[in-house]
């Protein structure tokens, strides 16, 4: 119960921060990742914080803390179709998760605009790194 709660406020909250129209969120840039649900074939819109690296889009699968993986993430791994908008530009992106040296380059960076840190104290799962990067 407690989960299917988290999922139905999560997607109230990303519809109003759509409606409105944010595009900074504590600081930080956000963007627009809509993927297509690997179950129910439901396109969904999840705001996220992101940093630009080397022409792609860096994201956090931190699921605001909560010990799952958000379900764009898996949407994502299974090959969803997805896109990103950033600044009024939408692009078709594929996804693919930040390891090693790299990942930890990327995270350090990531927590100096927003404390990922703590979300990852919180949770048992290893919060992934993920790269959008534009497909061709």
């Amino acid at each position: 119960m407690r989960r299917a709660l988290f999922v139905r406020v999560n997607r109230v909250a990303n519809w109003f921060v759509r409606r409105v129209g944010l595009r900074r969120f504590r600081g930080g840039d956000l963007l627009y990742l809509t993927t297509t649900g690997r179950k129910s074939g439901q396109q969904r819109t999840t705001p996220a914080l992101y940093l630009r690296d080397e022409g792609r889009w860096i994201v956090v699968a931190s699921n605001g803390g909560a010990d799952w993986e958000p379900g764009w993430w898996l949407n994502l791994r299974s090959g969803s179709p997805a896109s990103v908008e950033v600044d009024g530009l939408t692009t078709a992106v594929t996804g693919v998760e930040v390891d090693g040296p790299e990942r930890e380059r990327l995270w350090a960076r990531l927590n100096e605009m927003f404390d990922f840190d703590a979300y990852q104290a919180k949770v048992s799962r290893r919060i992934a790194v993920v790269a959008l990067t534009p497909a061709h």
